[in-house]
């Protein structure tokens, strides 16, 4: 496998990375320099995508042209890891209230842009990024029950609005809706009366992804059975289709509903937390938790369908209470809308304090970081980079790579993480030959090797299939690891995992939207996430060809029919990928699928790698250039 970039086209992929996506961020008061994740969602930036970056800008002849950049990636996903509390993203902004106007609000954090018109008591939520344009979901669909004197009632909370308006205070906002409530009062001569109001408030933070809900029912009168409810509507629209509800110390998971109609998911109380996320839960979709901060005040919990297979409309009731006039029930709910989180994951986040701008979603020790430490010292150690880095930088990035090393190896690391790993301990080794360096390439390679089946299919640790881009990780880190370790252990896995995976038409999802695509099918399974389109096929681009490298590494540690079907996978990936490249003024960009998107670093940096062909550098086939 030979570098297929010309050096212009390289340098026009690599310009991306410097200036439009460049990003200055404060983390526990320290100034960094990141890369945002993409132009149109470059609100925050990701320790992952900085992480996956950095072994591109890594490279010498990139990283000679802007030396500072791998640093400043590298950096930022260190810091991101040593925060108290390790979080996946970082704002790059405040609170932003773009227009004021409560009937036509528009209010930015760095993860979230809320809108709508609180006359009629609807709050919009739309995560920013690369889910902005198709994921939505209504704060609203309320109502409040009570009952004046032997007569039940319900009555609408947003028909019945009367005032509305954001209170700014410092780095919050509070969007508020109030209501008249009205009942029948009268035995012979029944009369509408007014029986309390109640106040819809809430919280948006620019330094938390936490939307804060207070709800306040003053009454007029006395009342029996006072109920409230926090719900959210409008959800079948995103594609939001199933449920899990915690009861005490246990999770129920809720299934799409097969039929139109309201179904009950808690009969009673107390609910500690509430979720929907699409079908299938998938680890990049758009996920809603709820919270409330009394559980024990949770009646029950119901969900609505307009048609099978989406959920619509989920309300929770609160109270149960009996009001003296000028008495108040109120009732306080956490929300988070995470992306990807499981139930359990988000609770635990939603208890984080987390420093200010960290968006609460938990980071594991992070195998990607390690990747582009353990790349850049490799080069660093050949001496090919135009200036040389300096031995106190390299002893510092040295000592927290061991030091995270460990963390990964004590905790449970997924398969990507074992497999980002790999590669930067095989590269360590490569520059150092140290003995412990060996033996964690062995046990990596031994974990990675449990997670596949017998179909050749790798699966992670919760059960879940690998798409292309995680098959493709673990077959390139099994590559890279070949020539160390013994070819009778890696070798049958390598060619079990390139018979797993040809070409095919591929269904892709991204929140509500489905699309068909020629692309690549692992085990035969034809759904995938369109947001990681791109960079599946550019590192299955990368991966088969580390294995022909390796191939001529380790001479006859694989089969002819091995190294063939590589070959064939290889060059059918570049024909998925060239489309995906185009002109953007003076730099090329890569598209996150074939319907386009945001360009973001991730993919942007695996198309890079793909068809730069490191691995030939790094497996010693061809020399790293010289200082």
């Amino acid at each position: 496998m030979r570098n297929l970039l010309h050096a212009t086209d390289r340098d026009r992929l690599a310009a991306w990375f410097r200036g439009p996506i460049e990003r200055s961020v404060a983390l526990d008061g320290r100034r960094l320099t990141a890369l945002a994740e993409g132009e149109a969602g470059g609100s925050f930036c990701a320790a992952a995508g900085n992480a996956r970056a950095a072994e591109a800008l890594a490279m010498p002849d990139i990283h000679d042209a802007a030396p500072g950049l791998a640093a400043a990636a590298i950096d930022f996903a260190m810091a991101m890891e040593d925060a108290p509390e390790p979080c996946g993203r970082l704002g790059c902004h405040g609170l932003l209230v773009v227009q004021e106007d409560p009937r036509d609000l528009l209010v930015l954090t760095p993860f979230d842009a809320f809108g709508g018109d609180l006359s009629i008591g609807m709050l919009h939520q739309r995560p920013r990024g690369p889910l902005d344009a198709l994921v939505s979901a209504t704060h609203g669909g309320n109502n409040v029950e009570f009952q004046l004197g032997w007569r039940p009632h319900r009555e609408d909370v947003e028909e019945a609005v009367t005032a509305c308006g954001l209170d700014r205070e410092g780095e919050t906002v509070v969007a508020w809706h109030e209501s008249r409530v009205m009942g029948r009062a009268g035995w012979l001569r029944p009369r509408r009366v007014e029986v309390g109001r109640v106040r819809y408030a809430y919280t948006i933070s620019g330094a938390s992804p936490l939307l804060r809900l207070t709800v306040t029912f003053t009454a007029a009168v006395p009342l029996r059975r006072v109920r409230l409810t926090t719900a959210l509507d409008g959800l079948s629209d995103s594609g939001f289709a199933e449920g899990v509800v915690q009861e005490g110390a246990g999770w129920r998971r809720l299934p799409p509903p097969s039929r139109a109609g309201t179904e009950t998911w808690q009969a009673a109380g107390p609910a500690s937390h509430v979720a929907v996320a699409p079908e299938g839960w998938p680890p990049d979709g758009a996920t809603l938790h709820l919270r409330p901060v009394d559980p024990d005040r949770v009646l029950h919990v119901r969900a609505t369908a307009l048609r099978p297979g989406q959920v619509q409309w989920v309300l929770l009731r609160h109270g149960g209470v009996s009001l003296a006039a000028g008495e108040t029930l109120v009732v306080r709910e956490d929300r988070f809308l995470s992306r990807g989180l499981t139930a359990p994951e988000a609770a635990q986040a939603m208890a984080m304090t987390g420093a200010d701008g960290l968006d609460l979603q938990p980071l594991p020790p992070q195998g990607a970081t390690l990747n582009a430490i353990g790349t850049h010292l490799l080069f660093a150690a050949a001496e090919a980079y135009r200036d040389p880095v300096p031995a106190a930088r390299r002893a510092a990035l040295a000592a927290w790579f061991d030091a995270h090393l460990d963390r990964l190896m004590d905790g449970e690391a997924g398969l990507e993480d074992l497999a980002h790993a790999a590669l930067g301990v095989d590269a360590r080794l490569r520059a150092e030959a140290q003995p412990r360096h060996a033996t964690a390439l062995g046990d990596l390679a031994g974990r990675i090797l449990a997670l596949q089946g017998d179909d050749g299919v790798f699966r992670d640790r919760d059960g879940r299939l690998a798409d292309p881009a995680v098959q493709a990780m673990a077959l390139l880190a099994l590559a890279r690891a070949l020539p160390q370790l013994d070819p009778a252990r890696i070798a049958p896995a390598i060619a079990a995992a390139l018979a797993a995976v040809r070409p095919g038409m591929v269904d892709l999802v991204a929140g509500p939207r489905r699309a068909q695509a020629e692309g690549l099918l692992v085990g035969g399974a034809a759904r995938q996430s369109e947001l990681r389109y791109g960079e599946g096929v550019a590192l299955m681009v990368r991966a088969t060809g580390a294995v022909m490298l390796a191939a001529t590494v380790a001479p006859g540690a694989l089969d002819a029919a091995a190294i063939g079907q590589a070959e064939e996978l290889h060059h059918h990936a570049i024909a998925l990928l060239r489309p995906l490249v185009r002109l953007q003024g003076g730099t090329l960009v890569v598209m996150p699928s074939p319907l386009g998107g945001d360009t973001e670093p991730t993919t942007q940096a695996a198309a890079m790698l793909g068809l730069m062909a490191p691995d030939a550098v790094i497996l010693g086939l061809a020399a790293a250039p010289a200082a």
